[in-house]
C-alpha cells in the first residue's frame, strides 16, 4: 500500500512539556479496547492508579480538565512509567490523522496542535510517498469518482502553489474548479442569491457563534473580533503565505473525503471560509498590536481546535455552507477579492 503525506510531516516532533496548549487538557480521552485490556492487567501502585482513573473506557479528567497522568512538568506519567508503546491509540496518534482509500493511504498532522501549526504555516507544501507493505487495502469507494477527485485536487494544488496567482484569485479559482466537479457529479442546482460582502463577513462570524465551543474563551473572543472587523486593517502581505499553506492543508485533508459523501464543493468552500475567518482574526490581532508568526500559528491552531476537531461543528458548518446565501460561491468570491 502507498502512504502519501506532506513532506513537512517528516519533521514533526511533539514538544511535550514546552507546549502551551496541551492536547492532554480539555479533551475527552477515549481508550481503545486493546490498551484498556492491558491497563487492567498492570500491577503495582501504578496499575492501581491506572484503574482508579479510568471510567467507561475514558480517563477521568481532573477538576481543571487535565488528564490525570499529565504531570506538572507537562509530561505523561504513562509514557515515563510504561513506555511509549503503552499509550492508548489516540494519544499515540495525535495530532496525526489518517484516511484510507482502498489501495492507498494518506495522512498528516492536524492544525490544532501547536507544534504542527508552526510546521504547516512555515513549510512549503509538497507530497511524498512511501510503500507500507504491512498494511492491506481497506474501504469501498467509486474508483471513477476517486480518479476524478485526484485530478481535481491536483489542479487545485497547482493553483494554490503558484505564487504568481494572488491568494484571493487562487481561492476563487479553486471554488470554480470544485463547482465544475460538483456539477459533473450531481445534477446542477441553482445557486441561492448572494448577499453583500460586508454583510457576508459579519454573517460568517455569526456562523461561528452558533457552533458549540470547546474552550470557554472562544465565543467571547469571536464576538470581540466581530465587533472590530469594520475598523481592522487590510490583510498583511506577510500573512499571505501562511494562509495559502492553510488552504493547501485543508484541501489535502478533506477534499478526497467527498469520494464517500460527494461534497467536493462543500470541502472547497470550507477551505475558502477558513482562510477568510483566519485572515480576519489576523487583521483583528494586528489592530491590537503585533501579529507575527507565533500569533498567526496560535490563531490558526485555535480555529482548527474549535471547528475541525468537533465532528458536530464540522457537520453543522458543512450544512450551512451548502444552504446560506452569504456562503454561495459568488458571495465567497466577492468577499475574497475584497479582502485580498
Amino acid at each position: 500500500m502507498i502512504y502519501r503525506t506532506p513532506e513537512y510531516c517528516r519533521h514533526f516532533r511533539c514538544i511535550a512539556g514546552e507546549c502551551r496548549d496541551s492536547c492532554c487538557k480539555g479533551w475527552e480521552i477515549d481508550i481503545d479496547s486493546d490498551t484498556y485490556d492491558y491497563y487492567m492487567t498492570v500491577g503495582g501502585d501504578f496499575g492501581e492508579r491506572l484503574r482508579k482513573n479510568i471510567q467507561d473506557g475514558s480517563f477521568l479528567l481532573t477538576e481543571d480538565e487535565r488528564c490525570p497522568f499529565l504531570n506538572r512538568q507537562g509530561l505523561c506519567d504513562i509514557y515515563t512509567e510504561l513506555g511509549e508503546d503503552r499509550l492508548c491509540q489516540i494519544c499515540s496518534d495525535h495530532p496525526r490523522y489518517f484516511e484510507w482509500f482502498g489501495v492507498f493511504k494518506e495522512g498528516g498532522v492536524g492544525l490544532c496542535c501547536e507544534a504542527a501549526a508552526r510546521l504547516i504555516l512555515s513549510s512549503p507544501f509538497s507530497l511524498c510517498e512511501e510503500d507500507i507493505p504491512y498494511e492491506s487495502a481497506s474501504g469501498e469507494y467509486d474508483e471513477e469518482l476517486l480518479s476524478l477527485l485526484l485530478e481535481v485536487r491536483g489542479e487545485i494544488f497547482n493553483v494554490l502553489n503558484d505564487g504568481t496567482i494572488p491568494l484571493g484569485e487562487a481561492l476563487c479559482r479553486i471554488l470554480d474548479i470544485a463547482e465544475n466537479a460538483q456539477q459533473y457529479i450531481d445534477t446542477p442546482t441553482e445557486e441561492v442569491p448572494k448577499t453583500g460582502g460586508e454583510d457576508a463577513l459579519s454573517d460568517i462570524f455569526a456562523c461561528l457563534e452558533e457552533l458549540e465551543p470547546i474552550d470557554d474563551h472562544w465565543l467571547p473572543y469571536i464576538r470581540s473580533c466581530k465587533g472590530k472587523l469594520k475598523n481592522a486593517p487590510a490583510a498583511d502581505s506577510a500573512h499571505l503565505p501562511y494562509l495559502r499553506r492553510i488552504a493547501l492543508y485543508l484541501i489535502f485533508r478533506y477534499l478526497l473525503k467527498s469520494v464517500y459523501d460527494g461534497e467536493v464543493l462543500g470541502y472547497a468552500k470550507f477551505a475558502a471560509f477558513s482562510v477568510i475567518v483566519i485572515s480576519s482574526l489576523y487583521r483583528c490581532k494586528a489592530s491590537e498590536g503585533v501579529c507575527g508568526f507565533e500569533e498567526c500559528a496560535d490563531i490558526a491552531k485555535d480555529y482548527s481546535k474549535e471547528v475541525e476537531y468537533s465532528d458536530e461543528n464540522m457537520a453543522q458548518l458543512l450544512e450551512i455552507l451548502g444552504s446560506e446565501p452569504f456562503l454561495s460561491c459568488d458571495a465567497l468570491k466577492e468577499l475574497l477579492r475584497e479582502l485580498f
